[in-house]
């Protein structure tokens, strides 16, 4: 008896450790072929990027028409700036990589673009690889940070009629509707402060006030209404006079501005923000 229970526990270990490799020999294999089955998704992905790159750069050559082209840019979802200007923002991506862009139009014109893109989070190697291909378009630092390409750029930073054009490169960026077209300060779940409020906050003065509310950028406006009705006393008669006068066209010409409040993007009417901002004090 004591010899068969040897015998059965033998054979009972025996049977536990070809079970054990043969659980190891099929978790390698399902790993080899996720592996596989991943790089050949990525070769997929880089062999279709660096194409697309090969095909835009080619459209960028021929035409702004043809580049609008390839980027399959639809008429739907332009944002009314107002005073006959609209912005289209979208992108087009096919791997890991998207090439998002911002159009400015004139009464359905293109007047001016920004294109832009990021090298995707892989190896070094698949880096330098999109690199090499991006460089033929855009312009990469050593960092793999991809410049912006613009077109008409002097058509987005240009005051709106009314005004002279002023020669000063720090205001260029906010006058732009490139640097965002929603109205708020602190957006988003960490409500963190929005790019073009700290570009403003940065620049904004009485004496640039009025100028900055001839911007293309309806947020723009709106923030030197702001910044108008709650700092009044830095404000000269002569430049309160002008300044009341340039808001009261605004307020003739209402249209629907993007706003964010907390995590809520949404729109208000332009009069009505404007009458809820002079309440500023």
């Amino acid at each position: 008896m004591q010899i068969y229970c040897i015998y059965v526990y033998t054979n009972v270990t025996c049977n536990l450790k070809k079970a054990f490799y043969i659980s190891i020999l099929l978790t390698l294999g399902f790993w080899n072929f996720s592996f596989s089955q991943k790089t050949e998704v990525e070769k997929y992905y880089v062999r279709v990027d660096t194409a697309f790159v090969t095909e835009l750069k080619k459209a960028y050559e021929i035409s702004t028409a043809e580049l609008m082209k390839t980027l399959e840019v639809k008429n739907e979802g332009r944002e009314n700036l107002g005073f006959g200007y609209q912005l289209k923002q979208s992108g087009k991506g096919l791997g890991s990589m998207t090439i998002n862009y911002q159009i400015l139009y004139y009464k359905n014109e293109i007047v001016s673009y920004e294109l832009t893109t990021r090298i995707p989070n892989k190896s070094k190697k698949l880096k330098k690889l999109y690199k090499e291909k991006l460089s033929t378009l855009f312009k990469i630092n050593y960092d793999f940070k991809v410049e912006p390409i613009y077109f008409g750029i002097d058509n987005s930073t240009e005051p709106l009629t009314g005004i002279e054009k002023w020669n000063n490169d720090n205001l260029n960026e906010i006058m732009s509707p490139f640097s965002s077209i929603i109205f708020g300060t602190y957006c988003g779940e960490s409500m963190t402060l929005m790019n073009n409020r700290k570009l403003f906050d940065q620049i904004i003065e009485s004496g640039n006030c009025e100028y900055l509310l001839y911007s293309k950028n309806p947020a723009t406006r709106l923030m030197a209404v702001e910044f108008y009705y709650c700092n009044l006393n830095e404000f000269s008669d002569s430049q309160k006079k002008s300044i009341e006068t340039r808001i009261a066209e605004l307020n003739r010409k209402p249209m629907l501005t993007r706003t964010c409040s907390g995590c809520i993007i949404g729109g208000e009417l332009t009069e009505k923000i404007i009458n809820e901002l002079k309440n500023c004090r």
